[in-house]
């Protein structure tokens, strides 16, 4: 008779195991929810409903998505947001083997949310030194940035525009390089001078003619100061050329195709520095960036 009761006992045990989650409908969910919690310890109900509640969203894309919604004050119209759909994924699992999967989920989610980041940081590096190296006329190496760029998948829009836009600085600066010859100096030395406030001051006198067939809007020179075994000591840059609503210097006009910049006689370019070790006419000049007049 006590064997004949264990048996039954065990037969009952197995019939009425553990509460799984049926997925039928919307009301055999919220049934069966409610049946796995009442079986769950009061320690572990929080983290049931929270695992009910992500599998329901579909996960962390859909949590994701869900977010993005509320912080941006909108609806989500993501297909993730689709409860009774989502929730098919743990149909016939036990509280415990949704924990265990709700776990490995969580892990999963935090991997690629590290990744994630890794790449962002990565894509913001290349981009930084892309633009640094375009600033520095590095064309070739700002376009290796941007190509390393376009292998990431959230940086190929960004890369595909640098490689673009660094294309099209390395022509404009192949045309400006190239015209910057027909920049003639017509006039250039150097010499120390008196001013009302000091005496022997480093100065400059600059003249310029455009010998070519384009009107610049621009033109700037560097100055090399050398001492008297020949060294350079000091540089300095000046635009005899600007157009601009800032300029108040000249005549704030572009520079024709064979139009001559000549300054007044007497005017000098003076020079803060006292240049103690200059050795007074000892200087060359360059052309070092220009314009052209839109």
């Amino acid at each position: 008779m006590k064997r004949t009761i264990l048996l039954f006992f065990l037969l009952l045990t197995g019939c009425f195991g553990p509460e799984t989650l049926d997925a039928t409908n919307d009301a055999t969910v919220k049934n069966s929810v409610q049946k796995m919690l009442e079986e769950l310890p009061e320690s572990k109900r929080g983290e049931f409903q929270k695992a009910i509640m992500y599998f329901s969203l579909g996960g962390g894309k859909g949590v994701k998505s869900l977010v993005g919604a509320v912080l941006s004050g909108g609806k989500s119209t993501s297909t993730e947001l689709a409860p009774f759909i989502n929730i098919q994924s743990i149909d016939g699992l036990t509280s415990d083997q949704i924990l265990t999967k709700y776990h490995e989920r969580l892990a999963e989610d935090n991997a690629i949310r590290e990744r994630e980041m890794a790449e962002k940081q990565k894509v913001r590096s290349l981009i930084s030194n892309a633009e640094e190296l375009l600033k520095s006329n590095k064309f070739k190496e700002a376009i290796a940035k941007y190509e390393a760029l376009s292998e990431l998948p959230s940086g190929r829009e960004e890369a595909q525009e640098g490689i673009e836009r660094t294309t099209q600085a390395m022509r404009d600066f192949a045309e400006k390089a190239d015209y910057m010859s027909k920049v003639e100096i017509t006039e250039f030395f150097a010499r120390r001078i008196d001013t009302y406030s000091d005496k022997g001051v480093p100065a400059v006198r600059i003249s310029l003619k455009n010998t070519g067939n384009r009107s610049l809007d621009k033109v700037e020179v560097v100055v090399y100061f050398q001492d008297k075994s020949g060294n350079t000591i000091y540089e300095k840059d000046f635009l005899p050329v600007l157009v601009s609503r800032y300029s108040f210097s000249g005549d704030n006009k572009p520079l024709k195709p064979g139009y001559i910049q000549e300054m007044e006689k007497g005017k000098y370019y003076t020079i803060d520095s006292a240049l103690s070790e200059w050795e007074e006419g000892k200087a060359t000049i360059k052309v070092t960036d220009i314009k052209f007049t839109p």
